[in-house]
């Protein structure tokens, strides 16, 4: 009888229990130092993983902006759920791994680990050269590359006042274009510019006026928009 009620207390005991899966995480860290080599720059970083499942394999994979992807190395998770480094034949001997990829002013790269088996990915994107400025006042401004022919580009603005009456105003040479934007209630703004058609300036100017102050932020697009300012190395563990 004594066994009986040990049994059931056991089961009750397990049944009660719950198990928590976190989710997996992958991240970047930026590390101290750069290299510079034929005039570029090298910002390094690496990448931490979290989490992954057990013994499943996972493919590390490049996107750029526009579009084109580069597979580059291979992983497994061990028992921590960290990601192991499945070194190529060509790379047996010790000795650290770099992945270099060219960056161009204000490009966002992202990473992505590919499970070999499923749909499974876990992405992480950055961007090693920031194109972007600051007011006096405060305002940050940020534009992102996003044409494939250096054509577009989004910009991204914090720092206004909620609703702040503004003009944004694209100048092409002597010409000024008003661009319909608004200040949102968290004192953002956020719209595309894109190159007009025929125009063949390359450098032009964003202003901002308000009240307070008038902003002047200076870019290129087109062809010198789409030239390698610097790469992204990336250590391989």
């Amino acid at each position: 009888m004594r066994k009986k009620i040990s049994a059931i207390v056991i089961t009750a005991l397990f049944s009660t229990q719950i198990f928590y899966a976190k989710d997996p995480e992958l991240s970047y860290k930026r590390k101290f130092g750069e290299v510079t080599w034929e005039g570029m720059k090298f910002h390094r970083y690496c990448l931490r993983a979290e989490n992954f499942p057990y013994k499943q394999g996972f493919k590390l994979i490049v996107k750029s902006f526009d579009g084109t992807e580069s597979e580059i190395f291979r992983y497994v998770a061990n028992h921590r759920g960290h990601l192991i480094l499945q070194r190529p034949e060509d790379l047996q001997e010790e000795g650290d791994i770099y992945a270099i990829c060219p960056v161009r002013k204000g490009e966002r790269l992202k990473f992505a680990m590919q499970a070999e088996q499923g749909e499974a990915s876990y992405e992480v994107d950055f961007i090693p050269f920031p194109l972007e400025m600051k007011s006096k006042k405060g305002i940050r401004l940020h534009l992102e590359l996003k044409g494939v022919l250096g054509e577009k580009f989004l910009l991204l603005a914090q720092g206004f006042k909620p609703h702040e009456p503004i003009r944004l105003l694209l100048q092409i040479d002597k010409d000024q274009i008003d661009l319909d934007t608004k200040v949102t209630s968290l004192g953002h703004l956020c719209t595309m510019i894109e190159r007009p058609e025929g125009v063949i300036i390359e450098e032009v100017k964003l202003l901002i006026k308000r009240k307070s102050e008038e902003v002047i932020f200076p870019f290129v697009w087109g062809i010198p928009a789409l030239q390698w300012v610097g790469a992204c190395c990336l250590e391989i563990k």
